[in-house]
């Protein structure tokens, strides 16, 4: 059977898509051997040039050899590496303007790919010049260029996405355009109650919301298996784990600005939810950033 064709769009949609690299790194995992916590991560991939790893996400548990790629989801998911794994990894977001990502839950699977492997290694050049290895924290690490510096990467990383997209056609993934209308207002929904302080619970739906509070919960119900006080509480367990791995608050602050008068509760909270304290959830993402 033929694959399907890339959909065509006038090209101000396309304009309408928000993309932009994250990191690119390439180095031995700093930790071997047990399982992360389950951390967040944006899309991308990785490349196992060395040793193997091992993912689960979507209630399921992937298999990545070396010589392999692995194509990550905008999700949560727990992996494992082997003794002597190294990656070479780039990240990215790709978004349309309701928040919906370009390929929305396709992703989370790993295959063979040669060309993009070829195309992220000089990617990684063009960022990174002529260092062989760099770490997760070196590559997110705040750093100054110039215009011209930084207009090159763009346009490097331009280059690389193209190969990106090619490949996952190949593969026979296309990407999320349209949603049917009832999927489009769960969109316009998920986007707005991301945008609210993370200190809010059941919120109020703003004046001109087509759609009602008890509506609300049960499109959430329909398209996402949860209700609303669900999504409010696993979005703040979500915003937790970010600012937790991000590691640039103390916890304190975190606590404070996720709506926790203390600290103290907020480690208790936490820990509840995912199984480890902030400050151990903290340690073991920074050593199994992948």
């Amino acid at each position: 059977m033929p694959k399907p064709q890339p959909a065509q769009l006038p090209a101000a949609v396309w304009h309408t898509l928000h993309y932009e690299w994250l990191w690119v790194y390439r180095a031995p995992v700093p930790q071997c051997g047990v399982w992360s916590p389950e951390i967040p991560v944006p899309a991308g991939v990785f490349f196992v040039e060395q040793g193997e790893v091992r993912i689960q996400a979507d209630g399921k548990e992937i298999l990545v050899p070396r010589g392999h790629a692995f194509f990550s989801s905008p999700h949560l998911r727990r992996h494992w590496f082997a003794p002597g794994t190294r990656l070479l990894s780039v990240s990215l977001r790709s978004q349309w303007p309701d928040g919906t990502s370009l390929f929305r839950n396709a992703l989370n699977f790993a295959s063979a790919a040669p060309a993009l492997h070829k195309a992220t290694q000089q990617l990684f050049a063009s960022i990174h010049g002529a260092r062989k290895s760099v770490t997760y924290r070196q590559a997110i690490a705040a750093s100054a260029c110039s215009a011209i510096v930084w207009a090159a990467r763009e346009a490097a990383f331009s280059a690389w996405f193209v190969v990106w997209l090619e490949t996952l056609q190949q593969l026979g993934v296309q990407p999320v355009l349209q949603a049917r209308a009832s999927r489009r207002r769960v969109d316009q929904l998920v986007a707005w109650l991301q945008s609210l302080p993370p200190d809010h619970t059941i919120p109020s739906l703003p004046p001109g919301f087509p759609i009602g509070i008890r509506r609300a919960g049960q499109l959430l119900q329909q398209h996402l298996g949860i209700g609303l006080r669900t999504f409010m509480e696993r979005r703040r367990v979500d915003l937790a784990r970010e600012r937790v791995m991000a590691d640039r608050d103390t916890l304190k602050e975190i606590a404070f600005a996720l709506g926790f008068r203390h600290a103290s509760h907020f480690t208790a909270w936490f820990r509840r939810h995912t199984g480890v304290s902030p400050s151990a959830y903290r340690q073991s993402s920074a050593e199994q950033a992948a």
